[in-house]
């Protein structure tokens, strides 16, 4: 990533390191100490562990909308009151878009069967108005997920997995051995799996998303003997 730079340049990205992300961060220490350009670059190196330990007291795991809860010796994964909001919100405007789409349709057609003279300001309209029905079904997921986590908890106990989730609507209870509790890499997608169901996802390209979902992996099947702050 930094290879074609030249040592100038990479004085210049090091002293803005807290504007990269942690992939770029990773990939300019690397760069770094294998030119040896900069004696010092404790301010990078600590960037780096402050965001290491995030990941490994799973802070991160939020950005995908679930928190982590230790109840004694177990761990409790529920969504987190802002992922919540964002899916109400997001399932309001879909639904909204998707009536002025409708009426976008609706104008579009009706223009077409109309005495009235062509205007290209009203068609402008009417398909900016289809623009945002298209906008408000993608929208529209926030429904299905505020719907397929409504309830959701995944609990380790004992050495026991158990997940409460909606399928077809339905709130159903899993349990099963934490042996069964698995990633799996599907396309872009980071997948944690109890068995053949599907627990939540994450971006598999997103280092911080990926990392977290290792992290909280490597933790239900540990739980026992970790430790929080």
């Amino acid at each position: 990533m930094y290879q074609e730079k030249t040592d100038q340049e990479l004085i210049e990205l090091y002293g803005m390191h807290n504007k990269l992300t942690f992939q770029a961060q990773l990939n300019l220490q690397k760069e770094l100490n294998r030119r040896n350009v900069i004696e010092n670059t404790s301010d990078l190196e600590n960037s780096i562990k402050k965001k290491m330990s995030e990941i490994e007291n799973l802070e991160h795991l939020k950005d995908i909308g679930f928190e982590v809860e230790k109840i004694g010796s177990s761990l409790k994964v529920t969504r987190t009151f802002k992922a919540i909001l964002i899916d109400i919100v997001a399932g309001f405007f879909g639904i909204l878009f998707c009536i002025v789409g409708l009426f976008g349709i609706i104008g579009l057609i009706g223009s077409f069967f109309s005495e009235n003279d062509f205007s290209l300001f009203a068609m402008v309209i009417d398909l900016g108005m289809i623009g945002l029905g298209i906008l408000g079904v993608q929208f529209l997921n926030g429904i299905k997920r505020l719907i397929d986590f409504s309830g959701f908890e995944l609990i380790n106990t004992n050495g026991i997995i158990i997940l409460k989730k909606r399928f077809d609507l339905k709130l159903v209870e899993i349990q099963k051995n934490v042996s069964l509790l698995d990633l799996e890499q599907n396309s872009d997608r980071l997948i944690l799996k109890l068995d053949k169901d599907e627990v939540f996802s994450g971006n598999a390209k997103n280092i911080v998303q990926s990392m977290s979902l290792k992290e909280l992996n490597r933790k239900l099947k540990t739980v026992a003997n970790t430790v929080y702050n």
